[in-house]
């Protein structure tokens, strides 16, 4: 398959709303946006761009705009609506009503039929947001991608570790080879060593055959083991060989095996903790944590919110046919106020749901589960944990309302996986199962995971 081209276009002027965001979500497009005219000679200054979009400028700076982009090569010029008329090198009028659609594949034409190179290739598809947080990550992405560097992934559940692993992947020189994906955390520990390495025929219970493992299959690409912090201790030792010398045996084989691969991991655990506890060796970690890069939180970047809400929207909207819902003003803000604990995972399946229940074409603030809202209904329960001395307390309701709370947030951080939230809480998991039923908890989640 052949590797997506990012294209970069620059927005200058005031697109209609539909357009602009209809234009993030194309993954072959690398969109950045100018609130001014003097914000898009910055940009124009110190980024090539292969095309620029325009719309609504006054005539002075439209007159401006065409001034700079003589200065940096007269890239394509898109004018959306009314426009002047100019001598500029390349410029394609398209009417005020044009769809994001049209836009994007106008973007994706032009660069190839001018004379001016693609200057950004660059592959961030699927991952969504300008933060500064995720550019600081997309920074350190872009240098390790042009090098073969093991490096560590970490942050919490949810946060797009995979994507970066793939992003940094298909930015490689190893990009037409294979990139091999295994979840540590997923597979049993007597299992794993055989997912990672293979097995002969016979080399225990049920090997009835020959197996390939994953790092046979990655070479001469990449291999990406995520909850990395989940391995035993005895396959660590025997992952510390395959990275060290590049080799490794078969399950019940004595024939090393050479592999020319590229290590990434990912963990949502402290490994510097793990190592002082004594639950991961040392020397792999150091090992695996070349260079490191932390993933925020969605809390961290929650100017990213709207962008990725509408992101999934679009993706939703395209893959089953219906149409595509907005929100309102009130409930982004509630959104953005609210600290995601399963963060980007959360987010996404959260828009599913609202594309599932939500009847109208805009979802409002009471669409939102109960927990989003910050303020207290009058007629909501106190605090489980502090009473009127004085009035006195339920002790019972007040008990069950904590233990409600505290499932909700297990439920939340593991992505609504009851075996993981179980394990959050020290609980068996069909005890768990039971609460959820007796306080109606899946009334709030459409879909969850068992």
């Amino acid at each position: 398959m052949a590797e997506i081209q990012m294209i970069k276009v620059l927005i200058v002027g005031e697109l209609s709303n539909s357009i602009l965001m209809g234009m993030l979500t194309h993954e072959d497009l690398k969109v950045e946006a100018a609130s001014d005219m003097a914000q898009g000679r910055e940009k124009l200054a110190h980024t090539s761009f292969d095309v620029v979009l325009a719309s609504r400028l006054c005539e002075g700076d439209a007159s401006a705009l065409l001034a700079t982009l003589k200065k940096c090569g007269e890239p394509a010029l898109v004018w959306v609506g009314d426009g002047p008329c100019s001598d500029h090198e390349s410029i394609t009028q398209l009417e005020a009503g044009v769809t994001s659609e049209r836009v994007a594949e106008i973007c994706r034409m032009l660069p190839h039929c001018s004379e001016f190179p693609i200057t950004d290739a660059f592959d961030r598809r699927g991952i969504i947001g300008e933060s500064p947080g995720i550019g600081r990550v997309l920074g350190v992405v872009r240098k390790v991608a042009e090098t073969d560097s093991t490096v560590l992934i970490t942050g919490e559940s949810g946060t797009g570790k995979e994507l970066i692993a793939r992003a940094i992947h298909r930015n490689s020189s190893r990009k037409n080879a294979p990139m091999v994906v295994i979840n540590c955390g997923a597979i049993p520990g007597e299992l794993l060593e055989s997912e990672l390495f293979g097995h002969e025929k016979g080399a225990f219970t049920g090997a009835h055959r020959a197996r390939v493992g994953r790092f046979e299959l990655a070479d001469g690409g990449t291999i990406f083991l995520d909850e990395i912090g989940d391995m035993s201790p005895d396959l660590q030792v025997k992952l510390l060989r395959a990275i060290q010398e590049k080799c490794f045996d078969r399950v019940g084989s004595t024939r090393s095996i050479h592999v020319d691969i590229r290590i990434i991991s990912a963990t949502n655990k402290d490994l510097a903790r793990a190592v002082e506890a004594g639950r991961f060796r040392e020397d792999l970690y150091y090992r695996l944590n070349v260079i490191p890069i932390t993933m925020p939180p969605l809390k961290e970047r929650r100017s990213d919110i709207p962008l990725l809400a509408d992101h999934f929207m679009e993706k939703l909207s395209q893959r089953v046919g219906m149409e595509k819902k907005r929100f309102s003003n009130e409930a982004m803000a509630t959104m953005e106020a609210y600290d995601w604990p399963g963060n980007v995972r959360e987010l996404e399946n959260l828009v599913e749901r609202f594309s599932v229940l939500v009847d109208g074409e805009t979802i409002e603030v009471a669409d939102l589960p109960a927990h989003f809202h910050s303020e207290v209904p009058d007629d909501a329960q106190p605090d489980p944990l502090f009473f009127d001395a004085r009035k006195g307390v339920d002790f019972h309701e007040s008990v069950e309302q904590h233990q409600k709370q505290l499932i909700l947030q297990a439920l939340n951080e593991s992505n609504w996986v009851k075996a993981k939230a179980a394990e959050l809480l020290n609980m068996k998991r069909t005890t768990l199962v039971e609460k959820i039923k007796k306080m109606k908890l899946e009334d709030d989640a459409t879909g969850a995971s068992a």
